[in-house]
């Protein structure tokens, strides 16, 4: 009897080692690994659909080395439509699970890019973490530049992306994280922007971020305005530096200009609400320090005081000008709406936001502590 027993337990561990794990195989070798993907609009309204793989040279085989990407594109009258075309066109299976990069062209971003993850979010093995960017331009352009090196397209723009975030030159989102902010109320998304040019030496390049209203893409911010942004979100990148005219030299250009680093911030955003009208005060302080000032060498405590003084001036007016293009935008990516919601829902049930929003006072004030000038200082 004893014996019996065991032999079934080895039997039913048997078993559980055979059959686990196999109805959700998914061979390497039967699906086309897509890392870059790109979505255009086309005439008629029809969807472009552009899509990146690593192919493997000659000769590599046995290395499992692959150095070029293969790029092509399908037409579809939505996304899924154009992926089914694409599964035609690929000799495997169409697989996107492991897509690092999304890319949209400007033209199809402005009418709206939520339509076109639709088909992301409801698919079990939808690349959630895939960061995305819109392209100043086709995003089919972009994914078939040619990049000197060995390096794949997907691999070019994931890292163009990473370094331009930790660098504070934008401000990187993913699928998931974009989701709850376009269905929710009282606040927008930003991405990337990046430029593609025919200059062999700037081909593609970062050049700011691109603002949303709901998931349409109505205006862009340059790269010193990106980083005002980074700054009022309270968000510091690791190298967060803007170029700051201070002086008007006549003689010598290069004096003219401070370029600081941002050490440590600190944000309130106040908010007054009535039944007349609401007004948004941001609040910074900022420990910053001095990476290159041709004009002094800050060897006294009242030089570093005055330029602290002509720095947050100049602060202030570029985030006023930033704020306005958020505005003409309609981009509440601060999150304003949001606040009043919380704290002054009587008020926002009485308001229609987006009418509100454009028009709303939004004031700046910047207290700057300059905490490094220099070594030789």
């Amino acid at each position: 009897m004893r014996m019996n027993h065991r032999a079934f337990l080895i039997w039913i561990a048997s078993m559980s080692i055979v059959l686990s794990g196999c109805w959700d195989q998914r061979l390497l070798k039967d699906h086309s690994l897509v890392l870059a993907l790109g979505y255009d609009r086309e005439e008629g309204e029809r969807v472009l659909n552009t899509v990146a793989f690593p192919i493997t040279k000659p000769g590599t085989e046995q290395m499992g080395l692959s150095s070029e990407s293969k790029v092509i594109s399908s037409h579809g009258e939505t996304v899924r439509d154009a992926e089914v075309h694409m599964d035609k066109i690929i000799p495997e299976k169409f697989d996107m699970s492991k897509t690092k990069v999304i890319l949209f062209g400007e033209e199809l971003a402005s009418q709206g890019i939520f339509p076109v993850l639709d088909s992301t979010y409801r698919d079990l093995r939808g690349p959630l973490n895939a960061h995305l960017a819109i392209i100043g331009g086709r995003a089919r352009d972009a994914l078939t530049v040619k990049e000197d090196g060995s390096i794949l397209i997907s691999e070019f723009f994931s890292e163009l992306l990473q370094s331009a975030g930790k660098g504070g030159i934008t401000k990187n989102e993913n699928v998931q994280d974009i989701c709850p902010v376009i269905l929710s109320e009282g606040k927008d998304i930003v991405l990337p922007y990046i430029g593609v040019s025919n200059e062999k030496e700037e081909a593609v390049k970062v050049e700011g971020l691109a603002l949303f209203n709901d998931d349409k893409f109505t205006g862009r911010l340059g790269l010193q305005e990106t980083g005002m942004l980074l700054i009022l979100l309270n968000e510091r990148a690791k190298a967060l530096s803007l170029n700051l005219k201070v002086k008007d030299h006549k003689e010598n250009h290069d004096k003219k200009f401070v370029n600081v680093v941002v050490r440590k911030i600190h944000r309130k955003i106040k908010i007054e609400a009535d039944h007349h009208k609401i007004k948004t005060v941001i609040d910074v302080k900022l420990k910053l320090g001095i990476d290159e000032y041709a004009a002094n060498k800050l060897s006294n405590e009242k030089e570093v005081k005055a330029l602290s003084k002509k720095v947050e001036k100049v602060l202030n007016g570029l985030a006023k000008e930033t704020i306005q293009k958020m505005q003409n935008a309609n981009n509440d990516a601060l999150g304003i709406g949001e606040r009043v919601k919380a704290h002054h829902n009587s008020s926002w049930k009485k308001r229609d936001w987006k009418k509100v929003y454009p028009e709303l006072p939004i004031h700046t004030k910047f207290d700057v502590e300059i905490i490094h000038h220099g070594i030789i200082n």
